[in-house]
């Protein structure tokens, strides 16, 4: 069973994320693509801008290039020849509470032989595993609760992936951009 989660996308506010999605062929590609909705701002040089500058991005354009980059990362994942059973977005949610109860009912569902709401129907994989993919760029406290929930489950395997860092093509680059973010957030937090 494979679950695509798409992070409220506050990566984007580094700008190591920022250059290093840059890297990534399908990333830019989005953000060309996009450019024909921002016709009176460079979305390339808003992406090249230092942290401080960025915060004073206005909230709909950084909105756009969170969609634009996530579009560009899912489609690389797409391009891998892989789909998913559920695909949740942390847009759509008002709380991450309400995330929680959408995967949780996901997956005990398919445990106890219920119908669940699925993306494709046709992929009912083996429930012994349950994938999660994130597609960010960044964290958030979904991914943390996530990795947690891993720990307790006894009744099935469940592995959670990075799209960017389960691409072998792009793991050379982004251990470092992992650790600079989480180092950058436990700063924050103290």
């Amino acid at each position: 069973m494979k679950i695509l989660y798409f992070t409220d996308g506050a990566g984007i506010d580094l700008q190591v994320i920022r250059e290093s999605v840059l890297r990534i062929p399908e990333v830019l590609t989005s953000l060309r693509r996009g450019q024909e909705q921002a016709r009176y701002v460079d979305l390339m040089q808003v992406m090249g801008l230092p942290d401080d500058e960025f915060r004073l991005v206005p909230t709909v354009l950084r909105t756009l290039l969170i969609n634009l980059v996530q579009r560009g990362l899912h489609q690389r994942w797409v391009n891998r020849d892989h789909r998913a059973d559920l695909v949740l977005r942390r847009i759509n949610y008002r709380n991450y509470h309400e995330i929680k109860a959408e995967v949780l009912n996901f997956i005990r569902g398919k445990i106890e032989g219920r119908e669940v709401r699925t993306e494709n129907l046709h992929l009912l994989h083996f429930l012994s595993q349950v994938e999660i993919t994130i597609i960010g760029p960044g964290y958030d406290e979904v991914e943390l609760w996530l990795r947690k929930e891993v720990l307790t489950r006894s009744d099935m395997k469940v592995l959670i992936k990075d799209v960017i860092g389960s691409d072998p093509q792009l793991d050379w680059f982004w251990p470092q951009v992992q650790e600079t973010f989480h180092s950058n957030q436990q700063t924050a937090l103290i």
